[in-house]
Order: C-alpha cells, then structure tokens, then sequence
C-alpha cells in the first residue's frame, strides 16, 4: 500500500516568462438571425407639467428705415414775434482834423479923424460977495456970503465925424481842408431783369444817386468834374436764366478798365457777386458805369434788397 503522502514542499521560483504568440486571424462573422416583429405601441403616458420660461435671448439687430413718407403741407406761417430791443448806440467816431487855416488879409487903414468943434464960451464968474466994514480992532465981522456961482457956458456944437478908411484887401483863401473834394455813388434795390441779346452789353441799372460833391449822375453813371487819381468801388449781385458765362465790368466812358473785367460761368438761378475796387486817374468830364455781357442771349436778374452799387471818390 502507498505510504502516507508527504508534505507539499515549497514552490520553485516562476520561469522566465516567454514571449506572446502573435494574434490569431478574426473568425468571419456568422449570419445575422432575422429582424423580430415590432411590439405594439404602450399606452401614451399623461402630458407632463409645463415647464418655467427658459432665459430670454438677445435681441436681435434692427431692421432697415423704411422709405420716407410723402411730406406734408406746410402749416400756415406763425405770427412774427415782437421786435427785440434795440442794441446800445455805438461810440461816435473820432472828428476830423481841422483844415489848415488861411492867412489873414492885410488890416484896412485908419479913416482920418474928424474935425473938432469950436469950444463953447466961458461962463461969467459970479460976483465977490460984499466986504464987511473995516472995524477998529476987535471983534472980527461976520464972513460975507458966498457969491453965486455962474451959469455954464453952453456946449459947443459936436465936430463932423471924419470919412472911414477904405476897406482892406480880402486875404487870399486858405488851402482845402484835409477831407475828399469829389465823390459820388448810385445803387439800385429793385428787382428786375436785364435782357441781354446775343452777344450784346447793357447797363447794370443804376437809379438812385448816393451824396455827390463835384460828381453828377445821370443814365445809371457818375460824371467827375474835376480831374485827378479816383478810388472806384463796385458790386453787383445776379443770377442767369439760362447757364452761361457771363462776363462784367466798369467802364470809363464805355471802355471796360481793365482791372475789374470778370468773366464767370453761372448755374441757372445761381446768385454770384462781382465786386472789387480799383485806382485809376480820370479827366474832368469821364462817365462811370458798370455793364454786363454774354454770349448768348439770356435773362439777367437783380434780385431783392440792395443788388448794385457804384462810388467815386478823388484821392489826388
């Protein structure tokens, strides 16, 4: 019979372990079993509580501005207020220099005096009053009365009065104060219209005189009457009918000066100014005016308030 067994005794150390086999091939998958019949649908459970609002979400960019729509009338024009208070006077300008004084004629002559009258007659003396008696010494008399004294003579006629002295020579005039000795200006304020024919120049109207000192005016121009160097200042405001360039100028007696010619393209109803000043010298007789021309014919408007103005003024 076999002897009882023995204790197990202590196991040995583990081997080295050796390398993993490589993989073996996947097996090919089996046949899919066929689809099962769908299950009837379950009873539709009861509606659930709704639930709170959820957090509002931005708002989203603004559409685009429709078109305008059409404007309406005008409403009627409101009341013109009350007129605001009239502003302080400004400060009165400085005065003018004193013109230099002319030399003081020569001082007449004397006229010779007159002859004396005759002196008058002395009048009488009066007469001693009476001597008191000679008395023995003593007592001196009383003093006789005052005579009277006599009447006066009377008054001899009064002499001829000698002739006046002729009058002296009047001094020669002074020189001319310091100020202008010729000026002059014209302006036109009423609206009207200027129509120029093809290629043709008209006066710019010119109706209501400025103050004038050896100027006269006459057919919208300023006559100078004495000759010298001038100042002349100009403006006009217009628009055209019609688009075109339209050119101006101030003439001596109808020739343009050169310096204030402006030829300038206008837009139809376009205001444009043309203005300026100029130095030139002038012959007594010269006439002033200021005249508009284009190359076709067309209709010039000075519209409302002050549209032109023209002055003269002697400097030398």
């Amino acid at each position: 019979a076999d002897g009882v067994t023995g204790p197990t005794g202590a196991t040995g150390a583990d081997g080295v372990t050796g390398p993993t086999g490589s993989t073996g091939a996947t097996g090919a998958d089996g046949v899919t079993g066929p689809t099962g019949a769908t299950g009837a649908d379950g009873v539709t459970g009861p509606t659930g509580a709704t639930g709170a609002d959820g957090v509002t979400g931005p708002t989203g960019p603004t559409g685009a501005t429709g078109a305008d729509g059409v404007t309406g009338p005008t409403g009627p024009t409101g009341a013109t207020g009350a007129d605001g208070v009239t502003g302080p006077t400004g400060p009165t300008g400085a005065t003018g220099a004193d013109g230099i004084t002319g030399p003081t004629g020569p001082t007449g002559a004397t006229g010779a005096d007159g002859v004396t009258g005759p002196t008058g007659p002395t009048g009488a003396t009066g007469a001693d009053g009476v001597t008191g008696p000679t008395g023995a010494d003593g007592v001196t008399g009383p003093t006789g009365p005052t005579g009277a004294t006599g009447a006066d003579g009377v008054t001899g006629p009064t002499g001829a009065t000698g002739p006046t002295g002729a009058t002296g020579a009047t001094g020669p005039t002074g020189p001319e104060g310091i100020g202008l000795s010729a000026f002059g200006g014209l302006f036109n304020d009423t609206p009207q219209t200027i129509n120029l024919g093809i290629g043709t120049t008209a006066q710019v109207p010119l109706p209501t005189a400025m103050p004038l000192s050896n100027t006269t005016t006459a057919a919208n121009s300023i006559t100078v009457a004495q000759a010298g160097v001038y100042e002349i200042n100009y403006f006009s405001l217009v628009s055209v009918a019609l688009g075109t360039t339209l050119t101006f100028a101030v003439r001596i007696n109808g020739v343009n000066i050169p310096d204030t010619v402006i030829s300038r393209l206008l837009s139809v109803g376009v205001g444009s100014t043309f203005s300026g000043s100029v130095i030139v010298s002038l012959n007594a007789g010269d006439v002033i005016d200021m005249a508009v021309s284009a190359l076709i014919a067309v209709g010039v408007t000075l519209g409302s308030g002050v549209s032109a103005t023209l002055t003269v003024k002697k400097i030398s």
